[in-house]
């Protein structure tokens, strides 16, 4: 019924959903003891007793979250770029093998869709934060910090793909001579 891709998106998004959820609470809870401001946790959430000391610790805390989402991202990438199994050098391949830490290298499939799951909650939590900024209840510099990291992930993520589907100069093919060109000396 359903197809075996969308089954994958869903399996793979709960993790990125449970570190920023999880980042998200520990860090509400984390700030307002550290700044002794009280709240309360009730069935409908955090209750704090100042809207003014609401805004820092909502503010602050979703800082905190696009930090995890950033520093998440960044590891992302950096396997993309480097631990890519389409154009990982030979040597890092051997390396990777004697250390018995072959799982580091990703198929195009497993990178595509996690960049595609970890790209999408970075543009839901800049949305969230650009309507947080907007009714103020965060400050607005989260929602261009948020949208920094968007645009950044975004642009290496699209560069990772245009590496992958660009054509390399050594795959035996000349690159000059057009799809139906025809050599007529050979026949």
């Amino acid at each position: 019924m359903f197809s075996k891709l969308l089954i994958k998106l869903i399996d793979q998004a709960i993790i990125p959903a449970v570190v920023l959820l999880s980042a998200r609470i520990i860090s509400m809870v984390t700030l307002a003891m550290y700044l002794e401001i009280p709240f309360e946790l009730t069935k409908k959430g955090f209750i704090f007793e100042d809207p003014a000391q609401f805004t820092t610790v909502n503010s602050y805390s979703l800082l905190i979250m696009s930090v995890v989402l950033g520093l998440s991202l960044a590891f992302f990438l950096i396997r993309a770029h480097i631990f890519h199994d389409t154009h990982i050098t030979p040597k890092l391949t051997a390396t990777l093998f004697s250390v018995r830490m072959q799982s580091l290298i990703q198929n195009s499939l497993d990178l595509y869709t996690k960049g595609a799951i970890w790209i999408s909650y970075a543009y839901l939590m800049t949305m969230l934060t650009g309507a947080l900024a907007i009714y103020a209840y965060i400050y607005s510099w989260i929602f261009y910090v948020t949208l920094a990291i968007s645009v950044v992930s975004t642009l290496f993520f699209i560069w990772d793909i245009e590496n992958e589907v660009r054509p390399s100069k050594d795959d035996g093919y000349d690159h000059n001579v057009t799809f139906l060109e025809v050599d007529t000396e050979q026949i």
